[in-house]
């Protein structure tokens, strides 16, 4: 009886050390990911891919996964967001085990496993929501919890391993990865190409490239980096493609010098690709750009060229900001991208002498910060993430613009020595692991009198924006301080920073319908930019005119302000002797061209009937002016589209006028034929000309058809927040709501969330954001009526 007694006690004792099973949830939950934290150590993946020339065909996988488990108590998960009919097979330490896959998990049993080295083997296909297949080439892009859609992982942030990728492919391709290229075996019309072992990297930064790519290699100051590129046009290669491997360099040598620690990785590539999501993307040694972003069109602005340059060094502090000291968790995501901005804006300094740079970061990161702090949908920077698979959605304005205004304050509260030290003993001490925005806090706290942890729970912590009562003489003061009108006054008497932040915070107290008229303000914008030296308060100017011309003013005002604007904007585009002043007003002119001789200039120059000195236009260029051509001429509309497609030399560019010419189409129902089709998430694949579909449908001379698309396009966004990469939902709603400012367009999107109170929180927010400029637009306009 005794024994019997001891027994129970002994199993109850082993039940209570027995921690519950865990829930099988979709995605990747945060209780997941800290329990295989916890268990799982020493993570390689061989990983194998067979790439078929047909973009439509099946790619077979192979994964051999070894790794240590610290305890085996019960099952273990591997991510699969895919069909289980994806799995062919799975053994584990030598023995096939039975294939059980539930919510988007492969099920580990413990009888597979033990503790200390394990091996499991997966033979599979390839998931293709991230692999970016196109008919002569592909690329991956996992984050930030995509991996799992490709192959069998564990796709978290703070389980880093080593890759060796082996990819078979058509002869004529090549392919870029992470880690150098360790063999290449020809095998007639096809070849294997095996990449040595990475370093340490998370999931979401594992990448490879393969297609037919032109390949350039470069020793620049004694580092060697390799570039793919598919751009077809010569002389705009040879045009860029100097800069563009001095920048890479450049940017080296000032993070190496500036954090201490050598590059940090076994190899620098970039490959360029046309249509890509993002500007950039910070795979470990293998970064992807958007093409067009990098191979600029002839006569570039400073604005542009500097651009180019902050995204490149944007790009490469992230190998040290995200990839060697990786965030824990992708709540804490937007460390790594203030980090990248902030020390992106320290890199361009000495290269771009000639800017203003204090006024680069004002008209960079404000506008585009309170675009989301005055909405209602504002969100704080740091945000709590319950699973990954809304990961995506940490991405915005906030972590982009308005965390590196906070850095730059924290910076001047510490001081540059003891804020660089701090950044140094941060990476020192985190290399090749992950950290937390706490544990950097800590570090700094060390390094101040000031209390840091109120001050970052204010900045981080905190959603929207200080509404002051009285005015600041600090420029860069962020807020939205007391303003009117006749602050403008003195334009001619500011500097270029002051009239920046003038121009700013005059069109937020607009926004705010406090006392500044939307005609007025455009009469006063018209009236500055003849005389604007400065490009960057020029663009700024321009984009406000832009705006306030297509939102704030009704068709009948838009009508009575086309020929001052067109007037405005054409003369002063004649007065400019350089090409980067000229085109930027010239790309303007076209856009708010209205009147019969307006558009009449926009076509000539176009078609090369009138001819501009120093106004050079590249192939995106005439896109660009031939789809707002097709919209103001629609009975020209299908003759302006087919003969920029018989002058478009890129292939790439060619695909894409065949994929939006449907959205172009003066037939509005061939233009609603198109939006059905978006339904299907095969016809969103390539997000970019999907967006440039969107901002053709939704113009604002087409609002009062393409009006009935708004609801159907909220109701389709939580199916694209899962099949589309991170910023795609934003960029959906802002292309399908920016244009409007009626009743029925705003209480369509009121309604919507009504109906909906359990909506998901991160997509609510995103709608109103979105949505934001409407509703003050809708708002201005109804007071307006009221009073008139």
């Amino acid at each position: 009886m005794h024994r019997v007694l001891r027994l129970i006690a002994l199993l109850s004792l082993l039940a209570a050390c027995t921690p519950p099973a865990m829930e099988i949830q979709p995605g990747v939950s945060l209780a997941l990911a800290e329990d295989r934290a916890a268990r799982i150590s020493n993570i390689n993946y061989a990983l194998r891919f067979a790439m078929p020339v047909n973009a439509d065909e099946d790619i077979d996988g192979t994964v051999r996964l070894s790794f240590e488990l610290a305890r085996n108590d019960q099952p273990l998960l591997l991510d699969f967001r895919e069909d289980a009919d994806h799995l062919h097979s799975v053994s584990a330490n030598g023995e096939a085990i039975a294939i059980e896959y539930r919510n988007e998990h492969i099920v580990l049993p413990t009888d597979s496993l033990s503790t200390g080295e394990n091996v499991v083997e997966i033979e599979f296909i390839a998931g293709s929501t991230s692999l970016n297949r196109n008919p002569e080439y592909l690329y991956t892009l996992f984050v930030p919890d995509r991996a799992r859609t490709a192959f069998p992982l564990f796709d978290q942030p703070d389980l880093k391993a080593t890759y060796e990728l082996t990819l078979e492919i058509p002869a004529e391709w090549t392919a870029m990865s992470n880690a150098p290229e360790a063999s290449v075996d020809d095998r007639g019309d096809r070849k294997e190409i095996r990449f040595e072992r990475t370093d340490l990297i998370p999931s979401y930064l594992f990448s490879f490239v393969a297609g037919e790519f032109e390949t350039v290699e470069r020793d620049v100051g004694g580092r060697q980096l390799t570039m793919l590129h598919r751009e077809p046009d010569t002389e705009k290669v040879a045009r860029n493609v100097d800069a563009i491997f001095e920048l890479h360099a450049a940017a080296l040598d000032w993070l190496e010098e500036y954090t201490g620690i050598d590059y940090p990785f076994a190899k620098l590539g970039f490959a360029l690709i046309p249509g890509f999501q993002y500007g950039g993307m910070e795979h470990v040694g293998a970064i992807q750009y958007r093409a067009s972003s990098l191979m600029l069109e002839e006569a570039p602005s400073d604005t542009q060229l500097l651009s180019r340059a902050s995204l490149i060094s944007h790009e490469v502090s992230h190998m040290w900001f995200g990839n060697l000291v990786t965030m824990e968790w992708f709540n804490d995501v937007w460390t790594k991208e203030v980090f990248a901005n902030f020390m992106a804006a320290k890199i361009v300094n000495p290269s771009f002498p000639a800017i203003n740079h204090e006024l680069n970061f004002l008209v960079r990161h404000f506008p585009r910060a309170y675009s989301v702090d005055r909405t209602e949908g504002a969100n704080p920077i740091r945000q709590h993430l319950p699973n990954l698979n809304e990961a995506g959605q940490m991405y915005g304005a906030i972590i982009y613009n308005k965390a590196p205004i906070m850095m730059r304050e924290l910076e001047l509260e510490l001081g540059e020595t003891a804020f660089r030290e701090g950044i140094q003993e941060y990476l020192e001490t985190f290399s090749y692991a992950n950290a937390t925005w706490p544990a950097l806090i800590e570090i700094l706290d060390r390094k101040t009198d000031i209390d840091l942890a109120t001050w970052s729970d204010d900045w981080v912590h905190k959603p929207g924006r200080p509404d002051f009562e009285v005015k600041s003489d600090n420029v860069m003061a962020y807020g939205l301080f007391p303003g009117g009108i006749e602050d403008l006054d003195g334009w001619a008497l500011q500097n270029e920073v002051t009239r920046a932040s003038t121009l700013i915070n005059t069109f937020e107290n607009l926004l705010e319908n406090r006392g500044v008229r939307p005609n007025e303000y455009l009469d006063r914008l018209l009236g500055f930019a003849p005389s604007e030296e400065n490009t960057l308060v020029l663009d700024l100017l321009l984009r406000q005119i832009r705006s306030t011309y297509w939102l704030f003013l009704d068709e009948e005002e838009r009508q009575g302000q086309a020929p001052i604007v067109e007037s405005v904007l054409w003369e002063t585009m004649q007065s400019r002797t350089k090409a980067s002043e000229r085109k930027p007003l010239f790309m303007a002119f076209a856009d708010i061209a209205l009147t019969d001789d307006g558009i009449s200039k926009a076509y000539q120059v176009w078609s090369g009937e009138l001819n501009i000195d120093a106004l050079p236009l590249g192939e995106n260029d005439r896109i660009s002016i031939a789809k707002t051509l097709a919209i103001k001429l629609p009975g020209q509309a299908d003759s302006i589209m087919g003969a920029q497609r018989e002058s478009t030399e890129n292939a790439d560019n060619v695909r894409k006028l065949d994929f939006i010419g449907p959205a172009l189409s003066p037939d509005p129902t061939v233009r609603g034929a198109f939006f059905t089709s978006l339904s299907e998430a095969t016809n969103r694949e390539t997000e970019s000309w999907v967006l440039e579909a969107l901002e053709a449908l939704h113009h604002p001379l087409r609002v009062e058809d393409s009006e009935k698309h708004i609801l159907p396009s909220l109701e389709l966004l939580q199916e694209i927040q899962v099949t589309g990469d991170i910023f795609f939902p934003k960029r959906w709603l802002d292309e399908t709501l920016t244009s409007y400012r009626s009743d029925s367009a705003v209480n369509t999107v009121r309604s919507f969330l009504e109906a909906r109170p359990e909506y998901n929180a991160q997509l609510r927010m995103k709608i109103l954001q979105s949505a934001d400029m409407a509703m003050r637009a809708n708002s201005i306009a109804n007071e307006e009526a009221g009073g008139s």
